[in-house]
């Protein structure tokens, strides 16, 4: 897979820097703002606050779940069609904190340039930029431990960066199903806190991911 291979090729090991930047309070609905897309990694604006990014395979439904946790139901362009996500999206979340979409991996009908350059731009993006918190990292609950996800998880966790993962898509399954999957994804891709389960039609999911979104970034901002 290209993002992988490119991925590989430079790893970097990451040391999260301890501000109080990001602490206190999170959002209030419809707070939260577009600032820009950007294409290519050197065309980042100058680091400020703290940065936490949003990655996932194609098709896991980032923008839906952007639109439903900051309740702004055209933030984000959703499409059916994976691949949509090219750029990099920022988004500012308050004054001291901002989300970067990353384009999702595992793609397979893209050109060789765009795979290439979809790669690089999150590669660049994990490694080098210095303000990053951590990776809300994405996966559908239905298909838990693809080769895919495991790669990417494999990486970031040698990257040494700090993952929170959401279960997309939870209202997919029955609730015996769902517990069983999150328990699986738990032993599979071990991180600070417990997976966050989540489902756009179910609207406790929200404050489920607020409350252990907060327990996470409060272990290095609180």
């Amino acid at each position: 897979m290209y993002m992988i291979y490119l991925m590989k090729k430079t790893q970097t090991i990451y040391k999260p820097r301890k501000s109080g930047a990001a602490a206190g309070k999170i959002i209030q609905p419809g707070e939260a703002q577009f600032l820009m897309s950007v294409p290519h990694y050197n065309q980042f604006p100058k680091p400020s606050g703290i940065e936490y990014c949003l990655l996932g395979r194609s098709n896991v439904g980032k923008s839906s779940f952007l639109n439903h946790i900051l309740e702004n139901k055209t933030l984000a362009r959703v499409s059916k069609t994976p691949g949509k996500t090219n750029c990099a999206n920022m988004y500012r979340i308050n004054n001291n904190m901002i989300w970067v979409d990353l384009p999702g991996y595992g793609y397979a009908k893209a050109s060789h340039y765009e795979k290439n350059r979809w790669s690089k731009l999150i590669s660049d993006y994990c490694r080098k930029r210095e303000n990053i918190g951590g990776v809300i990292w994405l996966t559908d609950i239905r298909h838990v431990g693809l080769r895919t996800d495991s790669e990417a998880y494999e990486w970031l966790s040698g990257l040494g960066l700090p993952v929170m993962q959401v279960l997309t898509k939870s209202d997919k399954l029955s609730q015996r199903e769902r517990v069983k999957q999150a328990n699986r994804a738990g032993e599979l891709f071990p991180g600070e806190i417990p997976v966050v389960v989540y489902s756009i039609r179910r609207p406790g999911s929200r404050g489920q991911f607020w409350k252990q979104f907060k327990i996470w970034n409060e272990k290095r901002y609180g």
